[in-house]
């Protein structure tokens, strides 16, 4: 089929207007995002410097910290583990998500879970500048969300 030169012309346009029909967003109170006209808020989105993760964090008899591993943490990629976390957080407060880590650790890394006294689940606060730029992978602020202690028989006591 022959386009004319005006149809090519109006066809061309009308296909550069619908792809740049979700930049109105951008100005929206409500912005609605949809597949598969995109705005990209992930890119537009303002942030703050500073970035809050949850992590769980493991503690030795010398009070010595080690990062429990995403995979340990729960199921799937580490986006979804992040979800899983955020969720425990928010409807259980932490207290058996920590209980769930420790039969992880306990039944895919026993060796590690020997030498944990406890578990404490972290909100962790990363500036992402010094992240990503200058390798600063220390936390600017963390602040505990809930501590636990295991005991000898390997359950838990919650400590705050």
């Amino acid at each position: 089929m022959n386009f004319s030169k005006t149809q090519a012309l109006v066809f061309s346009v009308a296909i550069v207007l619908v792809v740049l029909s979700p930049i109105v967003q951008n100005w929206a109170n409500n912005p609605k995002d949809s597949f598969p006209l995109s705005y990209y808020p992930m890119f537009a989105k303002k942030r703050t410097e500073n970035y809050g993760l949850y992590y769980v964090v493991g503690l030795d008899t010398l009070g010595q910290r080690t990062r429990i591993p995403y995979r340990l943490a729960g199921t799937g990629g580490f986006n979804q583990v992040r979800r899983q976390i955020n969720k425990a957080r928010k409807t259980e407060g932490g207290i058996p998500f920590l209980q769930k880590v420790a039969r992880n650790i306990a039944k895919k890394e026993p060796e590690l879970y020997t030498t944990l006294v406890g578990l404490e689940l972290i909100k962790g606060y990363y500036h992402l500048e010094g992240y990503f730029i200058k390798n600063d992978t220390l936390p600017v602020l963390e602040r505990k969300i809930a501590t636990f202690k295991i005991e000898s028989d390997g359950q838990f006591v919650e400590l705050h």
